[in-house]
């Protein structure tokens, strides 16, 4: 959905350049020469936003964020607001007399937001529900509707917590949304709901301090996309945009993840830990089903998403994914939530190479990793690769002897292989790949009675990270799995690090407990 800004007076570009000012010399590292991670062939930054978010469909329109004004969000003027329903209410002009005190100053936008009568949709089967963030007209069952805007207020608290706070209005009032979740679009039409200017809609779109959503057939998802729209909101409140399509739709995907607790406190940019309690999601599934058909997309491929792409619902999971691997994955994520203050104007792209660049080659590797691997309830912490170079094994005869923990994703062994030549590898030791309904106990071979990507849970296998990935998807050397279970033989495809791990779902390592013990040995070619 389109963003739209008011046109600025002189106060109004004051105060813009001094946002992006202050954010960026605040919350942004200075630039870094080096474009490697994100897509650069000296054109401008793509900033458009993909049609619509909804669980499933095309996605045929874009607009661009930071668009200059349309008729649909001119100037406020002064005079006569229509009500929804006939009659008229007088609305205070939001233009302020340019003052030398104010100069200095930054404020948001005032809220031009339309009134509309209450009264009149109620008759008609549209009612209010309001808290501090936001004011919802709607059709939709009571029971679903009333508890939506005090969620809204839970992830208004979130995003100040993650963004930071907005500056205030010139009148000093409150944050505050106005949307429609809509069962009856006609009803919604008659009653001058649906500007006649907004584009068409498959699920949801917003402009300025509004946005409109067709009501789902799941609660999860309509809170998902009620949030997801909200995000957007807040997010294009100051200034024009300068982040990308997918740190855009990623972000507010980001934050539409949500479960309560048993306090029925909110939380947000959650894991989906399975398919029931997150009903209508389907992002997780969409990247199993694509990664199965075709592969998983590069980080290049994520991260160049153009108008003339074929922006399907794909490309709102893979934004998803970037962002969600990036914000939870322990050795990103403090870099990550940096850019939440850097998303004004040019300072994103620099600000995401300067934070970014230095980590390139272990997110080459940790990306198609995380992509191929993606499940449900994916453990961020445990699936952390362990990066430590090797060292060139002995001569032949001599052993290397490591051990490896079975509730951990790779490892390394501390032993550099080298191309062509042949290792012997063997293994001992039991260990625990679940506990319920009773503890099951592995051996490096495995267990046949359950499989995780068509091998034996906890089966010990085995992988060779070279020395200079390069983020091409046929080239990841980790993604070539060698089998070893209680012994094998096998020459290396290629120089680098050999790590190990025990076979088994990345959503289930916390199950697990005990450690493997491997001996590696230089075998005759």
């Amino acid at each position: 959905m389109p963003l739209k800004f008011h046109k600025l007076t002189w106060d109004h570009a004051v105060q813009r350049a001094a946002v992006v000012a202050i954010v960026c010399a605040v919350g942004c590292p200075a630039s870094t020469p080096s474009v490697d991670l994100l897509h650069d062939d000296g054109s401008p930054p793509e900033t458009q936003r993909l049609e619509d978010s909804g669980e499933s469909g095309t996605k045929a329109e874009s607009a661009t964020y930071g668009a200059a004004i349309s008729s649909a969000s001119s100037k406020p003027s002064v005079g006569l607001v229509k009500l929804a329903g006939g009659g008229t209410d007088r609305q205070k002009s939001s233009r302020i007399t340019s003052h030398p005190s104010l100069a200095a100053t930054v404020f948001r936008p005032s809220d031009i937001r339309p009134r509309h009568n209450d009264r009149y949709l109620a008759q008609i089967g549209i009612f209010k529900y309001e808290s501090v963030r936001l004011k919802l007209y709607s059709d939709i069952d009571p029971k679903n509707a009333k508890t939506l805007p005090l969620l809204m207020d839970q992830a208004y608290d979130a995003w100040v917590e993650y963004f930071g706070p907005l500056p205030p209005n010139r009148e000093r009032t409150e944050y505050q949304l106005t949307g429609y979740i809509i069962a009856n679009k006609t009803l919604f039409k008659r009653a001058g709901l649906l500007p006649h200017d907004l584009p068409q809609f498959l699920h949801g779109r917003h402009r300025g301090a509004e946005f409109w959503m067709n009501d789902q057939a799941h609660d999860y998802y309509r809170r998902h996309l009620m949030i997801h729209e909200g995000t957007h909101c807040f997010m294009t409140t100051m200034s024009s945009m300068g982040a990308p399509i997918w740190y855009m739709e990623g972000i507010a995907e980001l934050f539409g993840g949500h479960w309560f607790d048993k306090t029925g406190k909110a939380h947000f940019r959650v894991m989906p830990h399975n398919v029931p309690d997150f009903a209508g999601f389907g992002r997780i599934i969409i990247i199993q089903q694509e990664v199965k058909a075709r592969g998983y997309r590069t980080l290049q491929q994520v991260t160049s998403l153009r108008l003339k792409d074929s922006l399907r619902i794909e490309s709102y999971a893979w934004s998803w994914a970037l962002c969600k691997f990036l914000d939870t994955h322990p050795r990103y994520r403090d870099r990550f939530r940096e850019l939440g203050r850097c998303t004004t104007d040019s300072k994103f792209k620099a600000a995401f190479r300067k934070l970014f660049n230095p980590e390139l080659p272990r997110i080459w590797t940790e990306w198609p990793v995380f992509a191929t691997n993606l499940v449900h309830g994916y453990d961020f912490e445990r699936s952390a690769i362990d990066f430590r170079e090797g060292m060139r094994l002995g001569d032949r005869g001599v052993a290397n002897r490591i051990e490896i923990v079975a509730d951990r994703s790779w490892q390394s062994s501390g032993i550099r292989v080298e191309k062509g030549c042949a290792y012997e590898v063997t293994a001992s030791g039991q260990f625990t790949v679940a506990q319920k309904p009773i503890p099951w106990i592995s051996k490096p071979n495995g267990i046949t009675f359950r499989y995780y990507q068509g091998r034996p849970l906890g089966l010990l296998v085995a992988a060779v990270r070279t020395n200079s990935p390069s983020g091409d998807p046929g080239r990841e050397s980790m993604l070539h799995v060698i089998v070893i279970g209680n012994k094998k033989r096998f020459i290396a495809q290629t120089m680098g690090t050999l790590y190990f791990r025990v076979n088994d779902f990345p959503s289930e390592l916390a199950n697990n407990s005990g450690k493997v013990l491997i001996v590696v040995r230089k075998s005759p070619s």
